[in-house]
């Protein structure tokens, strides 16, 4: 005979969802001032539920005082019947500030009174802060880019389907005809070499490493380095090319954005020349990488079962001990100690 099941309630699937610590509901009953809080708007808002007295008021008043012209007062409430999504910024009684997301809505008798509020909030401040940083991200990049004309990008590269609007504005070309002739930007005795140079790379996804002369929007004529570098996703398949673009005279250090793409060139001979340069054992990488002597093993011998988080932990214990990464002109990833 089957096993009856129960059904799950409403306010266990609320309990789950608020498990998260992210969502939180609240209701108000008009006619008898009636206010319920579910536990998560108190942990949303930083409040004890013992302490604190569950009310609008309060809600309103640890909405940031930038933020509380666009907040549903309470009079608004009352007299329209509306509420609008809107996000913003509460500061808990800590001092510590939340970005909320806010639903809500009225319900109202047949004669047009409203009866009752209920709404939901859900912190994105993870969400806020990542754009935050990536909008600052992108001022730094354009601001470096105005100061050194130099700039990183990912793209899909051969065959071109798009270009950055850093390079677009680099050399002032129109894009349909970058497409046409991707090299018409490099100086007219220098496009052959370079074409063929980079399609025989670009075609069995080796790392591109030239340095051309480029003819710039300006209508001067400046050596370039141009390294495209091929990315690959978690499950190891093409997923585009990482792209530095700079001023010949500027050093040629890997930016930070490329580092994870050349990462993935790093075999287990260069592990082994690694340790040799800072004559160390397999052993002793496996110590300073936090792994263990097997793991280590297994990554010199290119072993499949390696975890990619493995040889990122022994590369970093290499970093931390000054071998340094790099690039020859052909492409060919070389090491070194400092």
């Amino acid at each position: 005979m089957p096993t009856a099941v129960s059904p799950i309630m409403p306010h266990e699937i609320l309990r789950m969802v608020e498990g998260f610590g992210l969502t939180g509901t609240w209701s108000w009953r008009f006619a008898t001032d009636e206010h319920v809080w579910s536990p998560g708007l108190f942990r949303i808002l930083g409040l004890e539920q013992t302490a604190a007295r569950a009310e609008y008021g309060l809600l309103f008043a640890l909405v940031h005082p930038e933020d509380r012209d666009s907040i549903t007062s309470t009079s608004e409430m009352l007299q329209t019947g509306h509420m609008i999504q809107q996000t913003f910024r509460i500061i808990r009684p800590d001092g510590t500030l939340r970005t909320v997301m806010s639903r809500g809505e009225v319900i109202m008798a047949p004669d047009g009174r409203p009866l009752q509020a209920m709404g939901v909030l859900i912190d994105v401040s993870d969400r806020e802060m990542l754009a935050r940083a990536q909008a600052a991200e992108r001022r730094r990049k354009r601001a470096l880019f105005e100061r050194t004309g130099a700039f990183t990008s990912v793209t899909a590269i051969y065959p071109y389907t798009d270009f950055s609007p850093e390079w677009l504005q680099l050399v002032g070309l129109p894009r349909q005809a970058l497409l046409e002739e991707p090299t018409l930007p490099v100086l007219k005795e220098e496009r052959a070499r370079w074409r063929e140079h980079g399609r025989e790379l670009y075609l069995t996804r080796q790392v591109v490493h030239t340095r051309p002369r480029l003819i710039l929007a300006s209508g001067a004529i400046a050596a370039y380095r141009m390294v495209m570098v091929p990315m690959r996703n978690a499950s190891g398949d093409d997923d585009g090319w990482v792209n530095y673009i700079a001023p010949l005279h500027l050093d040629g250090a890997v930016p930070g954005i490329m580092r994870e793409s050349l990462e993935q060139l790093v075999r287990g001979i260069h592990l082994r020349a690694g340790r040799a340069l800072l004559d160390w054992s397999m052993q002793q990488l496996a110590e300073a990488a936090g792994v263990s002597f097997s793991t280590v093993r297994r990554l010199e011998d290119e072993d499949v079962s390696a975890s990619r988080r493995a040889l990122q932990a022994a590369i970093s214990a290499l970093r931390r001990h000054g071998i340094v990464f790099s690039f020859m002109d052909d492409g060919t990833l070389a090491l070194g100690k400092v």
